[in-house]
């Protein structure tokens, strides 16, 4: 093992010279095909220590931790209840006591857990008699504590030994560790700068482009392929900006153009989103709840002021032809209220097909005056 770490240090310092007029793929491929190596050798043998750890544990955590479980099961049964026992904790204590049968592993258990299915009989027999029970569940109390015993020193003499093994790993991993310590600094020292410092400053270019800070760009020199790589960078930053203010500039105009068209509509109209935040209003809306001219985008329907049974029969209401009164002046003022629900496709690709589906975003209440 020693020996192949020798080689590929040598590898390391006769290829140096030839490394320096690499390009940067080449020194990739160099740099990471030995890294690869030396990773899989160091894998190799942890896997082994570990397979040979893992093996012990296992057998530890079968045989004995399981035991110590099944007898807290049965001790917790006669804990808990008082004589005799009801059918559920019978049967709590025979289904544990069948899984301890069938996991016996240490010398003089097999008599315990024997001796533990008499005294069991006895106790859920109701014709035994409570004396007989009480001495029956003593024994059992005994025979338990027994198995106990018995299963915590296996595991304390297998602690022991997995103890001696994992001293042997770390030796042996720690020399390896040293080796391999030495082979990734000759490695980490032979990657020039014009390689780390151009990735990081893609990275933070990336992560600001991810915020949506299109103005950021690139400027690497010395180097073909990092210079490519920001020119294309750059490219895609002025395109995402472009495409970012379109986009915008038409989401704005758009509504620009529905909230004229709301306002100049002679019916009142109360759009809300799916958190019941007002979205718009226009001015008929706010003459029927007596709001005002102040704006009340982004507010909760139930923080509006002046909060009316109105307004709670309009967002309350079910009915599809729902009719409103209003009375103001001794006057009776008569709406048709319609709610027209928002809901946002959702588009989904899953494998070769589109699936569409729809989300609702919000309700829009219309109230439009009846002239009868």
């Amino acid at each position: 093992m020693h020996c192949i770490y020798v080689h590929l240090l040598l590898v390391l310092i006769f290829l140096r010279p030839l490394y320096c007029i690499m390009k940067i793929k080449k020194k990739l491929f160099l740099g990471f095909g030995l890294l690869f190596i030396v990773v899989l050798i160091f894998g190799a043998v942890s896997l082994y220590y570990i397979e040979v750890i893992s093996e012990t544990a296992n057998v530890t955590l079968k045989n004995n931790y399981q035991t110590l479980t099944f007898t807290r099961t049965m001790r917790s049964v006669l804990d808990e209840q008082d004589l005799p026992l009801n059918s559920q904790g019978i049967k709590t204590f025979d289904l544990a006591l069948k899984k301890q049968e069938h996991n016996i592993t240490e010398h003089g258990e097999r008599e315990a857990t024997s001796g533990v299915r008499q005294n069991f009989v006895v106790l859920m027999n109701p014709s035994s008699g409570l004396d007989k029970q009480r001495q029956a569940e003593k024994n059992i109390r005994s025979l338990l504590t027994t198995i106990d015993g018995l299963n915590m020193q296996a595991i304390v003499s297998k602690d022991t030994s997995t103890h001696t093994t994992v001293n042997r790993a770390g030796l042996y991993l720690g020399s390896m560790v040293l080796i391999t310590f030495f082979i990734l600094f000759i490695l980490i020292s032979n990657l020039p700068g014009f390689i780390l410092n151009p990735l990081e400053a893609l990275t933070e270019a990336l992560q600001a482009v991810s915020e949506k800070n299109y103005d950021t760009r690139l400027n690497f020199s010395g180097s073909d392929e990092f210079a490519r790589l920001a020119d294309a960078f750059n490219t895609m930053a002025a395109e995402l900006g472009a495409l970012e203010k379109a986009s915008l500039s038409k989401v704005l105009a758009a509504e620009n153009r529905v909230t004229a068209l709301i306002e100049e509509t002679p019916d009142a109209i109360i759009g809300v989103n799916e958190k019941a935040e007002v979205l718009f209003m226009n001015s008929a809306a706010k003459q029927i709840l007596n709001l005002g001219d102040q704006a009340f985008n982004g507010t909760q329907l139930k923080a509006l002021p002046g909060q009316n049974g109105l307004l709670k029969e309009i967002t309350t209401n079910k009915e599809p032809e729902h009719i409103v009164e209003i009375k103001h002046g001794g006057k009776t003022t008569r709406f048709q209220q319609k709610d027209l629900e928002i809901n946002v496709p959702n588009l989904k690709i899953d494998f070769d097909s589109l699936q569409t589906a729809t989300y609702p975003a919000g309700i829009i209440y219309v109230l439009r005056e009846i002239h009868k």
